[in-house]
């Protein structure tokens, strides 16, 4: 770890993070407080028939992108989905069980071509740094 830190222009010391998770036990911990967490969050998106990535900020500019790169479809999907959970809270309900249970609330669509995006800009402004140091 510490050439790691050293190749990455980190110096000796380590974060707090770093710290905390060498102690004993500690990661342990953590995986069932994720388990647990992840859980919940599920349990929650499920009752209103939602799914994870619907709740990413359409307003981010990398969110608004991959949004309009959606297929119509899946677009109109998304937009049904958020519709009947705004309606399902109006009516202070929740989605049948049956019908929550179909529901792949993990499904990536957008973090999935989110990633893609990401890594493309990466590659670009690598090209682009390249490009700039052989001119100089």
């Amino acid at each position: 770890r510490k050439r790691e830190r050293e190749a990455h222009g980190g110096g000796g010391a380590m974060g707090i993070g770093e710290v905390v998770l060498r102690l004993p036990g500690v990661r342990g911990v953590f995986g069932v407080v994720q388990r647990w967490y992840r859980g919940r969050v599920e349990n929650e998106l499920r009752k209103w028939g939602l799914r994870y990535d619907d709740l990413l900020n359409e307003f981010d500019p990398e969110i608004a992108k991959v949004l309009a790169q959606l297929p119509p479809r899946e677009i109109e999907l998304r937009q049904k989905r958020l519709l009947r959970a705004m309606d399902l809270d109006l009516k202070k309900t929740y989605l049948a069980p049956e019908v929550a249970a179909k529901e792949d609330v993990w499904n990536p669509y957008i973090r999935s071509r989110l990633a893609v995006l990401k890594k493309q800009r990466l590659e670009k402004q690598i090209s682009d740094y390249q490009v700039h140091q052989v001119k100089e």
